[in-house]
């Protein structure tokens, strides 16, 4: 027997709420360690160093560097690392120029959210 079922439901951001804002708003908030404070984006429940819970957030200035990039056939990505903070980030590359190194966040206009970015205006 075959039955069709819907769904309709939401998943609560939870303790990443202030990550997820700061995608909608453009701003790149991190997680930090109240003992290293040392920050992480994307957030990490735990500092891999100190091992303790993560317990506080930091806005950090937005712009991060390309480390990799990569196309598929789902479309580009890119891997950057945030300035302030540990850890690298997936997103989207499409309309940033190939030789790009430096980019920076803006808001998403995605639900729910993602990393959305574009190239780091010139000095």
């Amino acid at each position: 027997m075959k039955k069709r079922v819907d769904l309709d439901y939401n998943i609560g951001s939870g303790w990443l709420a202030p990550w997820l804002e700061g995608l909608r708003s453009g701003q790149a908030v991190a997680s930090t360690c109240p003992t290293c404070e040392d920050a992480f984006f994307p957030p990490m429940r735990s500092c891999p160093i100190c091992r303790l819970p993560t317990t506080g957030w930091r806005t950090l200035n937005g712009h991060a560097t390309i480390l990799f990039r990569t196309n598929g056939t789902d479309g580009d990505a890119a891997m950057v690392q945030f300035d302030g903070a540990s850890g690298a980030a997936i997103a989207k590359t499409e309309g940033l120029p190939a030789d790009a190194t430096r980019v920076l966040i803006v808001a998403s206009i995605c639900d729910p959210p993602v990393l959305s970015l574009a190239t780091e205006p010139t000095p």
